[in-house]
């Protein structure tokens, strides 16, 4: 009996560490644990984008960011107009 719940407990934890090194792979936060930003969308020119600003939590999280603003006021990426253009709007622009 012992012996199964030894099994049920390691499994338990093998699941659970499986799944936190999942979350670090597949995670919906703009930036990664070193600061670097997470680009999670593509627009049709093909500009990858932090946040879609049609979702209102991606919004929300953009308006919070100014370090993606600043990035999106100083990029000279013809794309992100394009993308603006074609009713595609995204923010923090990757470079």
């Amino acid at each position: 009996m012992k012996l199964i719940k030894l099994f049920v407990i390691l499994f338990w934890l093998l699941i659970f560490a499986v799944s936190v090194k999942a979350g670090d792979l597949y995670s919906d936060e703009p930036y990664d644990r070193y600061g670097n930003p997470q680009y999670r969308y593509e627009g049709f020119s093909g500009t990858r984008y932090q946040y879609d600003l049609s979702d209102p939590y991606d919004r929300l999280e953009y308006q919070l960011d100014l370090d993606a603003q600043m990035r999106d006021r100083i990029n000279p990426n013809p794309g992100i107009q394009l993308d603006r253009d074609l009713g595609q709007y995204g923010g923090g622009a990757e470079w």
